[in-house]
């Protein structure tokens, strides 16, 4: 009798861990679903909101376009007074803010200006052998970059460079003999390193064709790079005195007391833009976006985006 009492007592705590165990089972499996509801909620609200942020993004391109073709009416220079110039605030929007700015692209040297109907510029290699020289960067490295966008494979001096010196590289690839669509692609050149790009990165820009300067949006540097006669105090006074609304024409630009003497390509120079870079960003929920595109009017007024990148933060 007492062995019988004690196997239905043993039974029944068996019964009773098997129900403990059976409770706790269903409690993280229980946990588990809740979990992942949550967790498929959130990421189905992310991607609500990343959406929601590019078409943000979209009407922030789409107000640099109108902005653009109505300044090609109002003006017929182009100077940091347009409204295209000013920067649009953050702004609120449904479940956030967006703000934006345009960049006048024309006001930057461009490097593809280094070829000319195919063939090596030898006044624009000096022009960006004068920034070089004014970041200490060695001067030579602009035959490299030639052969980097020339279309032939023969290197135009000593310190340039083809197929041959990259295929020997460490991890080989090829030269892109082909006009850069991005300056940043400074970095794949012969002797060229992120830290040397850095320093003339803000200068610079990769245009798809020959581009002039725009004296009324370019800075002191870039404005110093056009002859190594001007020195960057010079270049930085014709900046100070350049009126609000810039220079009416090129030759009010060369008139200039700091130019006098100075031997200067005229045809480096212009007092318009074509090109312009728009920098938006959205900021929807826990999404924050950027937008950079590269938009082309032409003169007649119409305009186009060339190329367009988002990155999230």
């Amino acid at each position: 009798m007492q062995i019988l009492k004690q196997t239905t007592n043993q039974q029944k705590g068996i019964a009773l861990i098997m129900v403990l165990l059976m409770v706790a089972l269903m409690t993280i499996i229980a946990t588990g679903l809740a979990s992942q509801q949550q967790l498929s909620t959130r990421r189905t609200g992310n991607l609500l909101n990343n959406e929601q942020a590019y078409m943000y993004l979209l009407g922030a391109e789409d107000w640099a376009k109108n902005i653009l073709v109505k300044d090609s009416k109002d003006n017929k220079t182009d100077s940091l007074n347009d409204d295209w110039a000013t920067e649009l605030p953050p702004i609120p929007v449904e479940g956030g803010v967006i703000q934006g700015k345009v960049k006048d692209l024309q006001g930057r040297f461009n490097i593809n200006n280094l070829l000319k109907a195919g063939n090596p510029d030898a006044v624009n290699i000096e022009t960006l052998r004068n920034l070089f020289i004014e970041k200490d960067i060695p001067v030579d490295l602009t035959d490299a970059i030639v052969d980097w966008i020339d279309k032939d494979l023969d290197p135009i001096a000593t310190a340039g460079a083809e197929d041959g010196e990259y295929l020997n590289s460490a991890k080989p690839y090829r030269a892109a003999n082909n006009l850069m669509a991005s300056a940043s692609e400074l970095v794949l050149v012969k002797g060229f390193d992120y830290k040397k790009y850095k320093k003339i990165e803000p200068y610079i820009t990769a245009l798809p064709v020959s581009t002039a300067l725009n004296v009324n949006t370019a800075e002191a540097t870039q404005i110093s790079m056009l002859s190594n006669q001007i020195s960057l105090t010079e270049a930085e006074d014709l900046v100070k005195d350049r009126d609000k609304d810039g220079y009416k024409s090129v030759n009010e630009f060369l008139s200039h007391d700091a130019l006098k003497g100075k031997k200067i390509d005229k045809n480096l120079l212009s007092v318009t833009s074509e090109f312009f870079l728009l920098q938006a960003r959205s900021i929807i929920g826990n999404s924050k976006s950027e937008l950079y595109s590269i938009i082309h009017r032409d003169q007649n007024g119409k305009v186009k985006v060339l190329l367009r990148s988002q990155r999230r933060i």
